[in-house]
């Protein structure tokens, strides 16, 4: 099946979407409390910095994806 250029980048931005939006679930789901606050892995990062991060992340790229379908 071929798309056209317009259905591809929608295709290309539901999958960043949805890839971001699993990580962030997942993130979530393993974060652990310590003294109140809920902290992701052992290098003392908060919850709150890494989906702040991922939610940058995920905005540069699909910033990228537009920049990259306007040329």
């Amino acid at each position: 099946m071929t798309f056209s250029p317009e259905q591809d980048q929608y295709l290309q931005l539901a999958q960043t979407r949805a890839y971001y939006k699993g990580v962030r679930e997942g993130v979530t789901m393993y974060a652990h409390w310590q003294d109140g606050v809920q902290y992701v892995g052992t290098t003392g990062r908060t919850l709150h910095q890494a989906i702040a991060e991922l939610q940058q992340q995920e905005a540069e790229l699909i910033d990228r994806y537009n920049r990259l379908n306007m040329l």
